[in-house]
Formats: C-alpha cells, sequence, structure tokens
C-alpha cells in the first residue's frame, strides 16, 4: 500500500511506518540499521518496498556499523539515514559525533526512537542530550501525519544545510496508528559517486580543527533557520499572561486538553518541533509578557533549562514551571498532563474537565518466556548443574529473551546493563578473586553485536569465564529479524551463514560445545564439563530454533505438532513442572488442584517430560 506513489490518498499507518514512508517520498536511497524496540518497523517497512526502489537496505551487525554505512552513502551525494533505538545511539557515539563535524553531503537523518518508562529497555534516556553534544539538529513530530512530512523536511534541511540531522521518536509515538495522507515521491539518483574531499572526511587532528570551524559556523545559520520551520507553531495571545510551551508528541495532549476546556484562544502556547537548537526567538517572543510558563517534555528539562537562559534578556521575572509539575522519569501521558495543565492554569481559569469513569484495570502479569523456549531449557539445566556440580553459579547477562530468566522460577540473571556487557562484566568478576564458575550469558545476534571483541579480549587475558550463547537462529525480542548467523539478508535474500562456533575458532577459544537444550542431560553434562575447564574460556552454545518460528514452520509445512498431556493417575501434585520449570502451558484448576497442559500453548517441545519425576507428562497419542 504504502510502496507506491498516490499522493494526496488517506491511509492508516503506524508511526514507524509513516517514518519509512517521509524517507521513501524524501527519495531515501542507502537505509542501515540495527533491530531494537521502539524503532524496528523503520527498517522492516523500509525492506518490503525496496525491491521496487533504487534502495539499498541492510540490518547492520550493530548500530556503530550501520551509522557508517549510511554515512558513507551520505558521503557519495545520496539521501541515506540510520535507524536505532535510543541506546543503539550509546554504540554509535564515536562514530555520530565525530562524523557530525562533518556534516552531511546528501541528505542524512538519524532515525532514533526513545523509550521512556523503559517499555522495552535497559534505560529511558533522552538523546536531546547527546544531540547537544554534537550540535545535531534534532525534529520532534507530535503525531503520525507529521512524522512522515517532518522526515520529508528534515531530508531537505540536511542536505541544504549540510548537517546530520536527529529525527527523534518515542514509544507512543512510533507504535501509534494514525491518518496520514500520502505525498508525492521524489525522483532518485542513478548512483552516488565519492567527492574524494579527504580534508573534510579524513580526521586527522589538522582536519577535524577545520571542520569544527565550519561547524560552528553552520550551527549558526541552524540557529536561525529553526526559527523559521513550518511545524513550531506559536499562538500569542495579548491578553494572557500565562503560556505553555509542549514538545513534539506532549503538544498532542496539551491541545486536546485546551480544546476541552475551550481554553485554545485563551492561553498562548508554542508547539515545539525543533528542540535542539530550540528557536530562540520564537520562546522570546512568547514568553516577553509572561508572569508564568509552563514546559511540557518527557525526560529530562532540556528546554526548561532553555528557557531559564532566554528569560535572563527577556523577562527576568518570569515564573518557570515544568519538572516541578511533571516527572522527570516515566512517559507522560494525557492525565498527567491534565493533572500539571489544571495546577497551572487553575488559579486563572475554571477548568470544566469532565469527571472520569472508573476503568478497569487489568491485572498485573510479569513477562515470560514463551511455552517450548529452549532457553528456559537451558536455565532449567543450569539449575540442574547447580545442584549436581554442589556450588552457586554467578549470572552475567546481556540484553534480549533470555533477560527474563531473571523472574522465579528460573533466576539465573544477576547482572545486565547493556550489548555485550555480560562477557566484559564476567571477565572482571573473574579477575576479582571469586572462585565461582562465572557463565556469561547472551543471545546469537548479540555475540555478533557486542560479543565477538570481548570473546577476544577473553582468551588474549586467558579468562576463566563460561560464554554461553543462546542461539535461536534469530532476532527473537524484537521481531525475528535475520543476522549474519541466519545465512538471510533483510530481503529474504540468502548469503553467506556466519557459525557463531567458527568465529570463536579463530579467536583461539580452545574448548567449544555446541548441544540442544531440548536434551537436558546431555546439556548437564556440556556444562558440568565446562566449569571442570581452567585453562581460559569456553564457550557453550545452545542451539535450538525459536519455539514460535519452529511452531511456525512446522505449521507451514503441514508438519503435525506432537502435543502432551497429564497422566492424573501418576501426578502427585509436586510442581515441579510449574513451580520450577514454569513453562506457561501448564495450568492449575483451583477447584480440584489438578496440573493441566493448555493444548493451544503446548508446542510440544518435550522437555517437561523428561522433569517430571513420576512420568506422569504424557503424549497425547498415548492417551
Amino acid at each position: 500500500m504504502i510502496a507506491f506513489d498516490s499522493p494526496g490518498k488517506r491511509v492508516i499507518l503506524l508511526g514507524n511506518e509513516a517514518i519509512a514512508r517521509g524517507a521513501l517520498e524524501a527519495g531515501v536511497q542507502v537505509v542501515a540499521g540495527y533491530p531494537g524496540t521502539p524503532s524496528t518497523e523503520i527498517v522492516e517497512t523500509l525492506a518490503k518496498i525496496s525491491k521496487y526502489y533504487p534502495l539499498y537496505i541492510e540490518w547492520s551487525i550493530n548500530e556503530k556499523v550501520g551509522f557508517e554505512t549510511a554515512f558513507g552513502g551520505s558521503m557519495c551525494g545520496l539521501r541515506a539515514a540510520v535507524v536505532m533505538k535510543h541506546v543503539g545511539l550509546n554504540v554509535a557515539a564515536d562514530a555520530f559525533v565525530t562524523a557530525c563535524y562533518a556534516g552531511a553531503r546528501g541528505g542524512f537523518l538519524v532515525l532514533e526512537a526513545d523509550d521512556p518508562n523503559c517499555y522495552s529497555s535497559q534505560n529511558e534516556q533522552d538523546n536531546r542530550l547527546l544531540a547537544k553534544h554534537a550540535l545535531c539538529p534534532v525534529f520532534e513530530p507530535s503525531n503520525v501525519n507529521e512524522a512522515k512530512e517532518m522526515v520529508k523536511y528534515a531530508f531537505d534541511f540536511s542536505e541544504r544545510l549540510q548537517t546530520i540531522v536527529m529525527v527523534r521518536s518515542t514509544t507512543r509515538l512510533s507504535h501509534s496508528r494514525g491518518d496520514v495522507t500520502l505525498g508525492e515521491i521524489q525522483s532518485f539518483k542513478e548512483k552516488g559517486t565519492f567527492d574524494h574531499d579527504k580534508v573534510r572526511w579524513t580526521f586527522l587532528p589538522v582536519n577535524a580543527r577545520k571542520n569544527r570551524k565550519i561547524m560552528l559556523e553552520r550551527f549558526k545559520k541552524i540557529e536561525q533557520e529553526v526559527n523559521n520551520i513550518p511545524f513550531n507553531k506559536l499562538q500569542i495571545n495579548e491578553k494572557s499572561k500565562l503560556g505553555i510551551i509542549a514538545c513534539g508528541l506532549t503538544f498532542a495532549y496539551v491541545i486536546d486538553y485546551l480544546k476541552d476546556n475551550k481554553l485554545e484562544k485563551e492561553v498562548s502556547y508554542l508547539k515545539l518541533a525543533t528542540t535542539f537548537p530550540p528557536p530562540k526567538k520564537m520562546i522570546q517572543e512568547l514568553i516577553r509578557n509572561l508572569e508564568r510558563v509552563l514546559i511540557v517534555e518527557e525526560l529530562e528539562p532540556f528546554i526548561e533549562e532553555y528557557v531559564q537562559m532566554y528569560a535572563k534578556d527577556v523577562n527576568p521575572k518570569l515564573e518557570i514551571v515544568g519538572k516541578a509539575l511533571l516527572p522527570r522519569n516515566g512517559e507522560l501521558n494525557p492525565q498527567l498532563v491534565e493533572k500539571a495543565l489544571d495546577n497551572f492554569l487553575g488559579k486563572d481559569f475554571t477548568i470544566q474537565n469532565k469527571k472520569k469513569e472508573d476503568q478497569l484495570v487489568a491485572p498485573p502479569r510479569p513477562p515470560v518466556l514463551c511455552a517450548g523456549c529452549p532457553h528456559r531449557a537451558c536455565f532449567y539445566a543450569l539449575k540442574g548443574a547447580e545442584k549436581r556440580a554442589g556450588v552457586k553459579f554467578i549470572y552475567s547477562s546481556d540484553i534480549g529473551c533470555y533477560t527474563l530468566g531473571f523472574y522465579p522460577p528460573l533466576e539465573t540473571i544477576e547482572t545486565c546493563i547493556c550489548m555485550g556487557a555480560s562477557i566484559g562484566v564476567a571477565n572482571g568478576i573473574s579477575k576479582s578473586g571469586d572462585s565461582s564458575p562465572i557463565f556469561a550469558i547472551l543471545g546469537d545476534s548479540t555475540f555478533f553485536h557486542t560479543g565477538i571483541p570481548a570473546l577476544a579480549n577473553l582468551v588474549y587475558n586467558q579468562s576463566n569465564v563460561n560464554v554461553l550463547v543462546l542461539d535461536n537462529s534469530t532476532t527473537a525480542m524484537t521481531g525475528f529479524q535475520p543476522h549474519p548467523g541466519t545465512g538471510i539478508r533483510i530481503t529474504g535474500e540468502k548469503t553467506k551463514r556466519i557459525l557463531i562456533e567458527e568465529l570463536a575458532k579463530g579467536l583461539g577459544v580452545e574448548f567449544i560445545r555446541v548441544f540442544d537444550p531440548y536434551d537436558l542431560q546431555q546439556a548437564i553434562d556440556t556444562i558440568l564439563d565446562a566449569i571442570a575447564y581452567v585453562d581460559g574460556p569456553t564457550l557453550l552454545i545452545s542451539r535450538r530454533m525459536c519455539s514460535l518460528l519452529a511452531t511456525r514452520a512446522k505449521k507451514k509445512k503441514g508438519e503435525k505438532i506432537e502435543l502432551y498431556q497429564i497422566d492424573q493417575s501418576k501426578c502427585n501434585r509436586c510442581r515441579i513442572c510449574t513451580s520450577t520449570f514454569g513453562c506457561p502451558a501448564f495450568s492449575i484448576n483451583e477447584e480440584s488442584g489438578e496440573i493441566q497442559i493448555m493444548q493451544d500453548l503446548c508446542s510440544g517441545c518435550g522437555v517437561c517430560v523428561q522433569i517430571c519425576p513420576e512420568s506422569a507428562i504424557i503424549s497425547l497419542d498415548q492417551h
């Protein structure tokens, strides 16, 4: 649907789909990224339509490589974009900060999505701060349609001012759906050509010093330009002494509140789409004659601090209210914004908000590994090996589905910082004097992302760390994207499959074992063999396809999925299956207390058969 021109057609799109469509309409030709919620669908959407256009697209091995790939396209005069979630910019920061010295040749956007409230992340950092550090302008859309239009504009802005531009989305915007009017798709260049401007692109100190000066001059122009960007909207009410500044998506909450209370024409406000650099002239025009102003922004008091600076010149007595009424952590929502506005405006206006009816609230449900997940079987084997060895293991983890092993009943995750940190942290622990067996746990996609250098470091420093790669043949937590270990590219084309064990051999790892986590005895024996090895690091690869993918593949081929049930005559209700193994396909009948297997959830992995001490779990075919 969004692959074709159809200018003027109205469609309902996901925020990330709208961002992708905006890039397409702008004529983007090089796109690279790394999957990470909430940004993933941008690349996936462009991949689906890439066959119709001269568009190169890839899942890169990590965000830094993705940034460099897209930047290479911009160097050659093509419009390019790199896509990542907020913490991905930390990985790309080395390239990002330096590249901003040189700026863009072909329009170049960093399409990144912050995650207020940590819905799927280990932190909720505000990347406007990183952009400020790099002097990279930031655009923030307030709704889905504006996201598309803003991306188009940002490409033009980038190319015209020769600057890299960050378009900052958030989880709420990226995963909302909205009405979008399609525009015309621009023509594409036949090919890019490198300009051999080695002074601009080679960051020797002598060149970096020159480029730094050029960047600062360019930034002065950007500071003036943002006052004229059409997505910023200023409304002045000469009679009002109260004003509101709202950034990005939060403006939608503010304007809805003002309309509901018939205050849209009564209060001065600024809709802020360019949060860095903020439009100084527009802000000073807004606050010049105000007594009080409310800043509505998520996470850090970023704009609030700028308003404090700008007010010193035009209105030093201005009362600036922001994080005093709104939290510095978590996601803003209409209710939080409404409460802040009630407080801020209540002295001067009669607020007519209707009383909200009580809403039903779903009971809390902790995240859980899927039924048949091979990670659960591997974690269970680790606990079994612990018991047989008579020693407590140390578990250092990465980010992924497997981090859910933190929760009961598995409880096999004890550290988690960032991608690749499982091995680095485990290395530090191993050198600290604790003689307990140490396991660095990471996924197959994460291994390629940042695990390889860390593994080389273990070999180089002869660290007795057991690296456990949970290889489920996909990047599961972000939606089953391929990676170098799958032998498939994002477009579905087959490519060279890179085996983790072959890489490890090349790095000098001498103890390497691949095992099937569904075979618990084999898994436990392998783990015990690894902890007995003391001549450097070991690499264990738990290899079994993600249960969701395996089930889909079987259904597609028409293969039978063997399901299981409880033989109630044998079951003694020890509850090892529910309280120790914890597969969500098990349930307990509240009236009878019987353990049951929900057939619609069972994936047929058969691991539960191996854990039942009474042999009470049997195949449906045995009934």
